[in-house]
């Protein structure tokens, strides 16, 4: 029996991942949590066989909740949820050691397939990533950031030291990528796929 721990903030989310567990043989959920700091807390005590974690946590988000896990238990195995996967958390959850990143879209079937592999020490489980073009760089998503904080593109451009010429750019680029109209189509686009959290 493998047993799974699930971290997710949305209840539905946990819920729907709960239900499939339960239906699936040779699973089963060992502990469900909302953030990132009550399961690094209680993941000594549980010891679950794998870790569903999604990525973008409200606080603690998924790296540094993995971090902490494995202050308790050094090769905890932990798979990656992203509601929109990105090249760079792909990249750096292999480099931190993961067992796999996938996304919150995933058939039931390849998720069981990629737990069954975590535990069995298989490859780090990928998907296929979108083309480049629908993915947001680093320096993208800094100004998408302080964006959705209501700053207007003079202040971001001061924040992160760069012209307004620059963030316009950029925000460009944002709404091109999430198929936004404008700014604020552009943020509601990025909270609605998972990219930002309330």
């Amino acid at each position: 029996m493998i047993r799974v721990m699930i971290v997710d903030d949305h209840p539905v989310v946990r819920d729907g991942l709960e239900a499939m567990l339960e239906s699936a043989r040779g699973f089963a959920v060992c502990a469900s949590f909302g953030d990132g700091e009550s399961a690094a807390a209680a993941i000594a005590k549980v010891k679950p066989d794998v870790v569903v974690l999604d990525i973008r946590l409200p606080g603690m988000d998924g790296f540094a909740t993995l971090e902490k896990m494995r202050r308790h238990i050094p090769d905890v195995k932990v798979i990656f949820l992203a509601g929109m996967p990105l090249g760079e958390e792909l990249d750096r959850a292999r480099g931190m050691g993961a067992c796999g990143y996938l996304p919150k879209n995933i058939v039931h079937t390849r998720l069981l397939e990629a737990m069954r592999s975590a535990v069995d020490g298989g490859p780090f489980q990928e998907e296929e990533l979108p083309k480049v073009p629908s993915m947001l760089t680093a320096k993208e998503m800094s100004v998408l950031k302080y964006l959705a904080m209501g700053k207007t593109r003079e202040e971001v451009g001061i924040i992160l030291g760069v012209s307004t010429e620059t963030v316009k750019t950029h925000s460009k680029s944002i709404q091109v990528k999430l198929d936004a109209p404008n700014t604020t189509g552009a943020v509601s686009r990025a909270y609605e796929l998972g990219i930002l959290r309330p």
